[in-house]
This record gives C-alpha cells, sequence and structure tokens, in this order.
C-alpha cells in the first residue's frame, strides 16, 4: 500500500485492488483505504517507520523487507507512470531510484547487482549499504509526491488568511478563533 501513497495523482484503491485480490478485493476496499489514509497521515508527519514495522511484524528484517519489496512492486506498476510525466527536482528522481534500487535489492540482490554491473555500473550497492537509510528515502520520496499531487505551494499557504482573531473558528465549536484554533 505504500506505493499507492507514493502516487502523484490520486490513485483509487479500486483501480489496483482487484489486480491484487481478485476475489477478496470488495471485502478488502474499505479496511485497505482506511489503512492507506492513516499511513499518509503518518508519512506526513514524518511517523511512517517501515524498519520498526519489519522488526515487529516479520521474520526476520531481510524476509520481511523482501516480502514488502514483493508487495510494492505489484502495485508500482500503476504509479510509476505517475513520475515519468511529472516535473521533479533531481534530488526527489534520485531519493525515488535509491528507494527502488534497494527494494530490488531486497527482492534478489545477486541478479540486480549483476543487472547493475551489465549496465556499466563497476561499484554497485548492497543491501546492507542502503537498509539503514530506508525511512529516510520513504519520507524524501513520499513528500515529493505529495508535493507533486497538492503543489509546491499548496503545503505553505495559510488555510486561516481570510479569518480574524475575532471571528467565530471554522471548525464550528462556537468559539472565536483567537481561542480556538488560532492558538
Amino acid at each position: 500500500m505504500l506505493a499507492a501513497n507514493l502516487a502523484t495523482r490520486p490513485l483509487d484503491p479500486e483501480q489496483w485492488l482487484p489486480e491484487l485480490f481478485t476475489e477478496q478485493h470488495q471485502a478488502l476496499l474499505q479496511p485497505v483505504t482506511e489503512q492507506i489514509h492513516r499511513q499518509y497521515q503518518l508519512l506526513k508527519g514524518n511517523g511512517y517507520d517501515l524498519l520498526a514495522l519489519l522488526a515487529e511484524h516479520a521474520p526476520s528484517r531481510k524476509q520481511g523487507l523482501a516480502d514488502f519489496a514483493e508487495g510494492f512492486m505489484q502495485l508500482w506498476p500503476q504509479v510509476e507512470p505517475m513520475w515519468q510525466q511529472g516535473a521533479f527536482a533531481d534530488g526527489s528522481i534520485r531519493m525515488l531510484q535509491a528507494l527502488l534500487t534497494t527494494l530490488m535489492l531486497a527482492i534478489d540482490e545477486a541478479q540486480t547487482q549483476a543487472q547493475m554491473r551489465e549496465a556499466g555500473y563497476e561499484q554497485v550497492p548492497a543491501l546492507a549499504d542502503l537498509i539503514e537509510q530506508l525511512n529516510l528515502m520513504v519520507h524524501e520520496v513520499a513528500l515529493a509526491a505529495d508535493e507533486a499531487m497538492l503543489g509546491a505551494k499548496a503545503q505553505s499557504v495559510n488555510p486561516f488568511k481570510g479569518i480574524g482573531r475575532n471571528d467565530a473558528c471554522p471548525c464550528d465549536s462556537g468559539k472565536k478563533f483567537k481561542q480556538c484554533c488560532g492558538q
């Protein structure tokens, strides 16, 4: 589901869930949607800790990351074209490449390294070199995707710009803005 939160445009689970879970997709739609929203909030607040989740739920870090990476890559073909069509900062693209490389190494390290050597890379990374940076990669790529979806200025605009301190609070609490959300 993390791949869905790295989309640069809205990606409705109804578009991809039937491909992954042909028979159970209707039963899974609501819990998957809720999980995507929870995960998005954690990503926005830099509270999504993939390494801790793996430590908590996987028999081993390596096996957990391999399973996670395989799941991520199943959804990635839906998300990848969005990244190819967007205009992103060089640093965001490099971070995305590092994330994808890490996930490919997690799935099959020897094969990924062999493919990199065939492509002309003399020094190829090992999973152990990248795994500790995984949370940073996920966070940075999620922020870049969110910025692309919302627009760079959308994250810095004051949503209360037109509200005076003595106006009623827009949260409908019945209090003045200065005594509620404007504190």
